[in-house]
């Protein structure tokens, strides 16, 4: 079954899991690289030192314990990006944002992401 679920901050589509009476979530190889990118970008901001190369599993040591210490979620730092947009346009991602329960910034740096994996993922 798909689902979406809050990670450290950020939605993450995965895939639940049921056998028997065990449940388990799977989440995609994209969606696993998008979350170690926001990782690495914000736990920084938490006191954590890291790099791009850290491993999936340390960063999310590094979240779980921010998060225990923060008594609370985690989240990305607000930029405010210096494009400015057609109107039309701006509403578009305001909506799809919106439908995502995400911010417009957010979602705008995921297409990026995404993007950035597409093309790199094929050079390499």
């Amino acid at each position: 079954m798909k689902y979406n679920i809050n990670l450290f901050g950020l939605m993450v589509d995965c895939d639940i899991i049921i056998n028997g009476e065990k449940l388990g979530i799977e989440i995609p190889e994209e969606n696993q690289k998008a979350l170690k990118q926001y990782l690495v970008r914000v736990l920084p901001k938490y006191g954590r030192e890291v790099t791009k190369d850290s491993s999936l599993e340390t960063l999310l040591k590094f979240s779980l314990e921010a998060e225990k210490a923060l008594d609370g979620r985690m989240v990305e730092p607000k930029l405010k990006l210096p494009y400015e947009f057609q109107p039309e346009i701006k509403e578009k991602l305001i909506e799809a944002a919106a439908l995502q329960d995400i911010s417009a910034t957010q979602l705008l740096i995921r297409i990026i992401e995404n993007k950035y994996q597409e093309i790199m993922g094929e050079e390499e």
